[in-house]
């Protein structure tokens, strides 16, 4: 081999990469799931104050996750609004998803929205249910449309 062959493996750019820390997503979610298990514990128990992540106003939970003092994003959105009722399943199928590794690219870079996590919604509806409902959004759309188009004619 010669030595022009041996010179173009060396990367020294790769420095930094040799230098940085490896990242250990188990830690990295320690805070997080503690502060699930803090906000459920809290809403359980009915405990309201200042520092908490969530608020509750005219039955609907508006829920501000921070971690290490930075606003964590889930969809994109510092502040999420759900259903009183569902807040804690919610809150288990958050945890569910930080357990399964959803949000490690999100703790990663700080909670800066970078990652796309969403967190399903769930649905009382049946399959046909919500196909149904699907359907019915979509004639109302295409009729709206076309009532525009004849509004523009006129």
């Amino acid at each position: 081999m010669a030595l022009g062959d041996l010179i173009g493996i060396i990367d020294n750019k790769l420095k930094d990469v040799f230098e940085r820390r490896a990242a250990d997503p188990a830690k990295a979610r320690k805070p997080l799931l503690k502060g699930i298990d803090r906000t459920l514990e809290q809403f359980n128990a009915g405990k309201t104050g200042p520092n908490q992540w969530w608020r509750v106003k005219n039955g609907v939970v508006a829920l501000t996750v921070k971690v290490q003092g930075d606003t964590f994003d889930i969809n994109g959105v510092a502040t999420n609004h759900m259903p009183e009722d569902r807040f804690v399943e919610f809150l288990g199928k958050m945890r569910d998803a930080v357990d399964a590794g959803a949000f490690d690219a999100e703790l990663a870079n700080k909670g800066n929205g970078d990652a796309k996590v969403r967190i399903p919604k769930a649905s009382n509806l049946s399959p046909e249910a919500a196909k149904a409902r699907g359907e019915k959004a979509a004639a109302t759309r295409r009729a709206n449309r076309e009532a525009r188009k004849a509004a523009k004619a006129e």
